[in-house]
């Protein structure tokens, strides 16, 4: 009765096991050499989409750019709306980001995430750059349960964004729910012969 009751228990902890599969987005396909930049129209990279809003256009600092940061990174054309979603349309969660500035007039500026939760909710996020074209680290937090997230770049500045690391829940196997239900089928049947002796 005992295994039966161990087997029952490790079928339920292995159904809710499923771990969050965790994605860098790093933008290693856009590093080039060159003293100029890219201009594209869309990006994709590890089940994620970006998308333009305005003129439709993405961009990315070649390695010899006054803009490029030390490694390579996205932004978009000025006063732009990027948009980042799961090409899946699986919901998704965000817990860090590098930004740098990209183009723009000397001085610190804020930039603003705002992430579309699933349902209709909406959870913001501002983060301040002193205007250098070096990488920092910046955390998310509550950029959950995501259909997708937008940054909009400025008229006198614009910024790139690199590293950024998104992850979606695993879905259980089939075999998972097979272990658990038949746990609980064990359980159930072990109640019933228990309470008619």
């Amino acid at each position: 009765m005992t295994l039966l009751r161990a087997t029952a228990v490790a079928a339920l902890l292995a159904a809710g096991g499923a771990h969050a599969q965790t994605t860098t987005i790093g933008f290693d396909a856009l590093e080039q050499a060159g003293i100029l930049g890219s201009l594209f129209p869309s990006y994709s990279e590890g089940g994620y989409d970006f998308n333009s809003s305005f003129l439709g256009l993405l961009s990315s600092a070649h390695q010899s750019s006054l803009a490029y940061a030390g490694s390579a990174g996205l932004s978009a054309t000025l006063l732009s709306t990027t948009t980042l979603s799961r090409t899946d349309g699986a919901a998704f969660s965000l817990s860090s980001i590098s930004l740098a500035d990209f183009v723009s007039l000397p001085g610190s500026y804020d930039v603003t995430f705002v992430g579309h939760q699933v349902g209709g909710g909406t959870v913001t996020q501002t983060f301040s750059l002193d205007g250098s074209h070096t990488f920092s680290d910046y955390t998310f937090t509550g950029f959950d349960n995501l259909v997708s997230a937008s940054w909009k770049e400025g008229a006198l500045h614009t910024f790139q964004v690199d590293n950024i690391a998104a992850s979606v829940s695993a879905v259980p196997e089939p075999a998972t729910y097979g272990m658990l239900l038949g746990g609980l089928g064990l359980l159930a049947f072990l109640r019933r012969r228990k309470n008619a002796a």
